[in-house]
């Protein structure tokens, strides 16, 4: 589908910011040229065409991570997951909750939160379906969740908003299965990051994929949840790389995997915290 108008608020007041090649897996670009737009309304970044076979986990972590198998899925996010996860603890409360993970891959999160929680509950293609439901519930489909009439105390969508194809759709789909006072945590990637503030196209270059068909700011995920009639109890910045990698980032002007430590922990999570305080950071926290 070729949009001509905003997806989420169908404004016709955009304007373009890209026209070039998008990253289209682990160090590979398109071969042509693609458009993404600025609604000058909701303030939202998409695609102007969307790339809807990427929604299938099996294909997208393949291309994008360089395998979809349960190894390489807890090599490269165990780690990451558990920093970010720990992060949503000091705000909500899992204890004796059902709680279900979309998009939950090997189900790391899941993992950690199984001793503390009421049931622990898995969404995802069923690639992952053997791994997770030895010791968790694994779904392969929403459709699968409403036959079954499951309803959950909170639900986990992290990193997976920008992925949707029809992003209202989605959003009302998870609202759907929610018990009453229920909670959804969203972990989006934040369009407006220090890391765009500083190296403009140069982080655009590898930022821009095929696999993200939105980009979102606080201004406009504050519209889409105001539009959807979701209450935001908290929102917040995530900073998910440390200073660090940013210098790093600076000085290769490219992605980089390994860096120096010039400054020490201490340093960097203080200023990781002013980078949050000040929604810069690379991702947005949104309950």
């Amino acid at each position: 589908m070729q949009f001509k108008s905003c997806p989420v608020c169908k404004s016709k007041k955009r304007k373009l910011i890209w026209n070039d090649l998008l990253r289209s897996g682990k160090n590979i670009w398109t071969k042509k040229p693609h458009k993404i737009y600025w609604c000058q309304n909701c303030d939202l970044r998409y695609l102007e065409k969307f790339n809807y076979s990427l929604q299938n986990n099996k294909v997208f972590r393949k291309l994008y991570d360089g395998s979809n198998s349960i190894k390489k899925y807890n090599s490269f996010n165990k780690n990451r997951e558990k920093y970010k996860l720990d992060k949503i603890k000091k705000i909500i409360n899992f204890k004796n909750k059902e709680i279900l993970e979309s998009n939950c891959g090997a189900a790391t999160n899941l993992d950690f939160l199984k001793t503390e929680a009421k049931q622990t509950y898995g969404l995802d293609h069923h690639v992952y379906k053997s791994h997770v439901e030895k010791k968790h519930i694994f779904f392969t489909s929403l459709n699968e969740i409403n036959k079954n009439k499951y309803t959950f105390d909170i639900i986990l969508s992290l990193a997976e908003i920008e992925h949707q194809t029809n992003v209202i759709k989605f959003v009302n789909s998870l609202k759907k299965i929610l018990k009453k006072n229920g909670l959804i945590v969203f972990r989006i990637p934040n369009y407006n990051n220090i890391y765009l503030q500083l190296l403009g196209n140069k982080f655009q270059t590898f930022d821009f994929r095929t696999s993200h068909n939105y980009y979102f700011s606080e201004k406009s995920c504050d519209f889409l949840f105001k539009k959807l009639n979701l209450k935001v109890i908290h929102k917040n910045g995530l900073q998910e790389y440390s200073i660090n990698h940013l210098i790093e980032f600076i000085k290769k002007g490219k992605r980089v995997a390994k860096y120096p430590k010039l400054i020490n922990k201490k340093i960097s999570d203080q200023i990781s915290k002013h980078i949050e305080t000040n929604k810069i950071s690379t991702s947005l926290t949104y309950i």
